[in-house]
């Protein structure tokens, strides 16, 4: 018997929470936060299945790990939309395992517009001399190196923390012009905080890079499993190691204005299998996990 419903439906059904629900074959369902994801946000996606049976999904040619709650009835994941992403209609594959007869399920993604911000910072820090240049294209390398990390087993649980209560003072996504000059979109979101405040791990995962970066300052990325990575930049002071295994809400660092930062904040960023992703979406998605 097949444990996943054909989504013609998801439009006119109403699943747990709020969240869009496909019926069809037969008891398992498929739920979802929306069948329309903006650039840069994220999807929520849950299985109910029957014991013993596995859901895998490929999203945007990447495979979405899901976790299990504590029956393996349900599995959930996130579906992530880079910031760059083609606005389109993109297929979200679904087989049930041991099963090999796959589902296709078509999601759309949307055009978001997240405006402009004007930055005027120090020549030195925009014109960079030969050896300033050199050493950011060898920490861009290392920082991608880390990122480029295979998703492995999800280490995550429940829904991700902010790790400061700060004001949002650089939204995510904002195009750049520092100095007149057109600059990449910011991949991040910057909250405001108090030098030294306490910078909390978004969720359980374990510390692949801590380093001390030109353009991101003293800095800490987390590899929470499944696809899922968090950065935490401009800290003043770090206070975790590589390999280190991190609890949700531990304190990993304080807030500084380290690297090339105007004051005191944090810069969170967050990949999802490698789509840069505003990391807000996260927090406020992952809230249906409770």
């Amino acid at each position: 018997m097949k444990i996943f419903a054909i989504l013609a439906m998801l439009m006119g059904c109403q699943g747990l929470n709020g969240i869009p629900e496909a019926r069809g074959l037969s008891e398992g369902k498929i739920h979802l936060s929306s069948n329309t994801i903006a650039q840069g946000d994220l999807g929520l996606i849950r299985v109910d299945g029957r014991r013993g049976e596995t859901p895998r999904i490929w999203w945007m040619d990447q495979e979405v790990l899901m976790i299990p709650d504590g029956e393996g009835m349900r599995w959930q994941g996130f579906l992530g939309v880079d910031l760059n992403s083609a606005p389109g209609t993109y297929p979200l594959l679904v087989r049930p395992f041991p099963e090999a007869r796959e589902k296709r399920v078509m999601i759309k993604v949307v055009k978001k517009d997240r405006g402009v911000r004007r930055l005027t910072l120090p020549k030195k820090m925009v014109d960079l001399d030969a050896q300033t240049l050199e050493r950011v294209k060898e920490e861009s390398k290392v920082l991608n190196e880390a990122l480029d990390t295979p998703a492995s087993s999800p280490m995550w649980n429940g829904p991700f923390l902010r790790p400061v209560e700060g004001e949002v003072v650089g939204p995510f996504g904002r195009r750049s012009i520092i100095n007149d000059q057109p600059r990449a979109p910011h991949s991040g979101v910057d909250l405001k905080a108090p030098q030294g405040t306490p910078v909390k791990a978004m969720n359980r995962g374990r510390v692949i890079l801590t380093a001390d970066h030109f353009f991101s300052g003293k800095s800490v990325v987390i590899d929470h499993g499944g696809g899922i990575l968090s950065m935490y930049f401009h800290l003043d002071k770090t206070m975790v190691k590589i390999n280190d295994e991190t609890t949700k809400g531990q304190t990993i660092g304080l807030v500084g204005a380290t690297g090339r930062a105007t004051g005191a904040h944090l810069h969170l960023g967050i990949r999802v299998n490698g789509a840069r992703v505003d990391p807000l979406s996260l927090t406020e998605l992952s809230r249906g996990l409770e």
